[in-house]
């Protein structure tokens, strides 16, 4: 088993373990030393070499617990090097410490080889000879320090494993909980959808068949001309309409009247304006110097969209102002081809905006920016302006006509 824990790096936390395990090291050095002089194990008057190493155990021993610093990085190289300075220095605390941490971290043979060292070097240099008994006990306490490392090592890598469980069973609900959200934001928009559709199909419907009634029945041509506009933009909205809520077909499938329908884009521009210049409005259209490339069918629609929502607005809040309508295409410091659309008008006369104003302008800046452009509108000195930025990819011709049947 060759697990990697996670552990702990804080700096605290290792320097007091390097101070405890350095002061329990250097004390029980001392300890041991004291017993050999005792019991004779230590000579009371040693040679000179032999004073070099009893006097430097105290010094040596705390070196062990220093290693533990680096007990993340190389806990199998830290583990034998105080495996052997615990042997040299009588002691033993960080090599306890060490054979504990390598068993929680990874429980392999490893950790076999390091009891090995151990006991190898305690019977080489250790204070005296282990003996079969002593070398038994010792083997059988440093395999129980390896099996109850190895035991906390098991239970915190299963703890981690059941919290990650429990954290992916909390985001799939919540990621469940989110997606019924959206279902029901969307039965419920997909609902009030086929109620705005009914509602207004069937008052546009009364609409175009009262505007045809005048127009029969008109006393003059003024009138007839103005029933006929009405009935005509009556018809195109009921066109539009169909074509915007399509989709809520239970059947999914488009009626021919829908598949003959054309979105509006910006070859509608025209036909637009003309139609609003019939209502008495004066707009003039700035058409770009250079014709415009082809661009995909979203960008044109949301072009047409800017100026319809502008022109609208224009009619609704400065009815008596003349409005700009320009389009260009310019190409940005990234080298994509951008497409400007720009409505402006003269000075708003005075009075409360009309209810719901505004709401036209937020559902088409969304529209821009699901594009990836911006829209900008605002006051300025000679009266209102909309103004929209939608880059775009320039489409190939042959990818905007339909091939020649064969």
């Amino acid at each position: 088993m060759n697990i990697k824990e996670t552990h702990s790096r804080n700096p605290w936390r290792t320097m007091a373990l390097v101070v405890v395990v350095a002061a329990a090291d250097f004390l029980l050095s001392l300890m041991n030393l004291g017993l050999s002089l005792e019991n004779g194990i230590v000579p009371a008057e040693p040679t000179a070499p032999e004073f070099i190493r009893f006097a430097g155990l105290p010094i040596l021993a705390p070196l062990g617990a220093i290693a533990l610093i680096w007990r993340h990085r190389f806990p199998k190289s830290v583990a034998a090097v105080t495996a052997v300075l615990g042997a040299l220095s009588f002691s033993g605390v960080a090599f306890f410490v060490a054979l504990y941490l390598l068993a929680k971290r990874r429980l392999d043979w490893w950790v076999a080889v390091v009891i090995a060292l151990c006991i190898g070097a305690e019977a080489l240099v250790g204070v005296e000879p282990l003996g079969w008994e002593g070398t038994v006990l010792a083997t059988l306490l440093l395999a129980a320090i390896a099996a109850w490392g190895a035991y906390r090592g098991q239970r915190a890598r299963l703890r981690e494993s059941q919290l990650a469980s429990l954290k992916e069973r909390a985001d799939h609900a919540e990621a469940e909980h989110v997606a019924d959200v959206q279902r029901a934001q969307l039965a419920e928009r997909t609902r009030i959808a086929r109620e705005m559709h009914d509602t207004l199909a069937h008052r546009m419907s009364l609409v175009a068949v009262q505007a045809a009634a005048l127009q029969v029945d008109a006393p003059d041509s003024e009138t007839a001309q103005s029933a006929q506009l009405i009935r005509e933009t009556a018809h195109a909205a009921l066109s539009e309409l169909r074509d915007v809520l399509g989709v809520l077909h239970e059947s999914g499938e488009s009626t021919p009247q829908e598949q003959r329908s054309a979105p509006s884009g910006i070859v509608e521009i025209t036909e637009l304006i003309t139609q609003w210049h019939q209502t008495g409005m004066t707009i003039s259209y700035q058409e770009p110097a250079e014709p415009l490339p082809p661009m995909p069918d979203a960008i044109s629609r949301a072009a047409y969209r800017v100026v319809q929502e502008g022109i609208t607005n224009v009619a609704r809040h400065a009815p008596e102002a003349a409005a700009t309508v320009t389009l260009a295409a310019t190409e940005s410091e990234e080298m994509v081809s951008e497409l400007w659309v720009t409505v402006s008008n003269g000075p708003s006369a005075s009075g409360e905006s009309s209810a719901g104003a505004g709401l036209g302008l937020i559902g088409l800046t969304e529209r821009i920016e699901l594009l990836g452009g911006t829209l900008e509108h605002d006051a300025t000195s000679q009266g209102f302006q909309l103004q929209a930025r939608i880059p775009f990819a320039a489409v190939q011709e042959s990818e905007t006509q339909e091939a020649p049947a064969s």
